[in-house]
């Protein structure tokens, strides 16, 4: 209707992004600023974009532009620093922040991008005061909650080594003691009847979003096929009698697992029907995958099986893991934990439904 609309070719680059067609999104982006060259949001969502698709310098380039057109663009300043972080450019990546923080000073994503660069440059008293102000603007928001939960009790290790001087690496006694590791706990009926009654969604409608969008946009779920399951990754949360009991009981196997307190990121539900499964993947985010931080190494994975349903089939859905492969065909009130950078896999095609809870979790 309106060809020359720059602001709807740029809407539709956000949706396509989001969709995970980064190319078509590139091509709206570029269309918006084709039609409206000083259009300084279109520029920095195309440096976003660029960014996802590992073309950094361009990145770099797009969300610079944006600035030099706008230069009171928080966004463009913090998005800016994510990048220059990415590139190892530590110092501007500072000061792109600080620039965003002083614009918006509520502005919890470039506190957090901050302390990070200042935790990865040594400067870790100071990092902890950025992590807890994010935490304190968006206490919702998990990611903060974790990097502040790691920092105090990295924090508190360092102080208790240097008290008995200790050099030893505290961490090294930590872990699990065998990967993958097997457990069980008795199912309960009401809990897979719980379940039932809970708000689900399709499994074949997920798609799961990045806490941290300006970072990582929409990441495709790896579930696919027929059946349900949780609407969120909070499952947790719930106030039920029934689900506070196993996120006790599963809490404190947890802990023993990796003989360190723990911190719960995701927890969620799955019902499999014929069809349903989960592609190769893994559970590591953004944040995991930040060598120098660290995190990566601390998160594990955890399969609670409740009904293993129908295995007298060809697709009975053993959890496939990789590297090295290995095959395991679940049986009720079987728990399976594993590192969270493990790739693993199934496929379930059986009669009668599949009910499983899931959790990523981190030890401290």
């Amino acid at each position: 209707m309106k060809p020359g609309f720059a602001e709807a070719h740029s809407n539709l680059g956000n949706t396509l992004k989001e969709l995970g067609r980064l190319d078509e999104a590139l091509a709206s982006y570029n269309q918006a600023i084709a039609l409206k060259p000083d259009y300084a949001e279109a520029h920095s969502n195309l440096g976003n974009t660029l960014q996802e698709l590992g073309r950094l310098d361009e990145a770099a380039a797009s969300h610079t532009q944006a600035i030099a057109l706008k230069p009171g663009f928080a966004d463009a300043h913090s998005n800016l620093g994510v990048t220059l972080q990415e590139l190892g450019r530590l110092d501007e990546a500072e000061a792109s922040y600080t620039q965003a923080i002083a614009l918006k000073p509520d502005f919890a994503l470039a506190h957090f991008g901050l302390g990070k660069v200042l935790y990865i440059k040594g400067n870790e008293d100071l990092a902890l005061k950025c992590i807890m102000k994010a935490n304190e603007i968006e206490p919702q928001l998990k990611d903060y909650e974790l990097m502040l939960s790691v920092m105090e009790v990295r924090k508190s290790r360092k102080g208790n080594e240097a008290a008995v001087r200790d050099t030893s690496n505290i961490s090294a006694l930590t872990g699990l003691i065998s990967s993958p590791l097997i457990l069980n706990r008795v199912v309960e009926s009401e809990l897979i009847a719980s379940l039932y009654e809970m708000n689900s969604m399709q499994i074949d409608k997920t798609k799961r979003v990045g806490l941290l969008a300006a970072e990582k946009g929409g990441q495709k779920d790896a579930r696919y096929g027929h059946g349900q399951c949780s609407p969120d990754f909070n499952l947790f949360e719930d106030s039920q009698s029934i689900i506070q009991k196993v996120a006790e009981d599963l809490t404190k196997i947890m802990m023993k697992a990796v003989k360190s307190d723990v911190y719960i990121l995701d927890s969620f539900f799955n019902i499999l029907r014929a069809g349903g499964g989960t592609a190769p993947h893994n559970h590591l985010n953004t944040l995991d995958e930040n060598i120098a931080i660290g995190l990566g190494k601390q998160k594990y994975s955890l399969v609670y099986y409740l009904s293993v349903g129908d295995q007298n089939c060809s697709e009975p859905g053993t959890l496939k893991l990789h590297e090295p492969s290995e095959g395991i065909l679940p049986y009720e009130g079987m728990i399976i934990i594993i590192p969270a950078s493990r790739m693993h896999s199934s496929a379930y095609g059986g009669k009668t439904d599949r009910v499983m809870i899931g959790i990523n979790f981190y030890s401290l």
